[in-house]
């Protein structure tokens, strides 16, 4: 991360922010971003995390990225062995990062990972609340991709039509999530 930028708290998303100009190079992030991101939140269906700009830097755009998080189950079957060891036979809860994007015009300043590092410290405090097994992530693309095991996730186990279609799910265990956290 660029140590002379001084970030804000991240906020809800807000109607200002989602016809504020946010653009990346996923068109889909930036679609969802544009157009449905305030009303899933209004219906409850998640919430979405806005990173502004720090006061002062009129040259970045309003919003730097932006990250989704909502609760879902996983089959049992699509994660590892070792993962789901002396786990009931049910579906497993996670919370999922349905979408994580920086606009594009923040390329190289380390958006990227602020964002996942608040989402994973937003998902730990849920966790301590109420529980979860995993985080999850939707990678769009193969630079997604690398970015989140670059960051310690892991692939969910994928049905032979699914292995090479996008997106593709990719998980990190809580615990991992608290031991990297512990102390800080």
């Amino acid at each position: 991360m660029t140590a002379s930028l001084m970030f804000p708290e991240f906020t809800a998303i807000t109607s200002k922010d989602a016809a504020s100009g946010f653009r990346c190079e996923e068109e889909a992030l930036t679609r969802f971003f544009q157009q449905q991101a305030t009303q899933q939140g209004r219906r409850e269906e998640n919430r979405t995390w806005v990173l502004h700009r720090p006061d002062g830097r009129t040259d970045l755009p309003w919003v730097l990225g932006f990250y989704t998080l909502t609760w879902i189950q996983l089959e049992r079957s699509s994660l590892p062995a070792p993962v789901i060891r002396r786990l009931p036979d049910y579906p497993v809860r996670a919370i999922l990062i349905g979408r994580l994007a920086r606009d594009e015009r923040c390329k190289g300043m380390g958006i990227g990972e602020h964002l996942l590092d608040d989402a994973h410290r937003r998902a730990l405090r849920v966790n301590a609340d109420i529980g979860g097994l995993v985080v999850v992530v939707d990678a769009k693309n193969a630079h997604a991709a690398a970015f989140y095991e670059a960051h310690d996730y892991t692939a969910l186990i994928r049905t032979e039509p699914e292995a090479t279609s996008w997106p593709r799910r990719y998980f990190v265990r809580m615990e991992d999530l608290r031991a990297t956290y512990a102390g800080t």
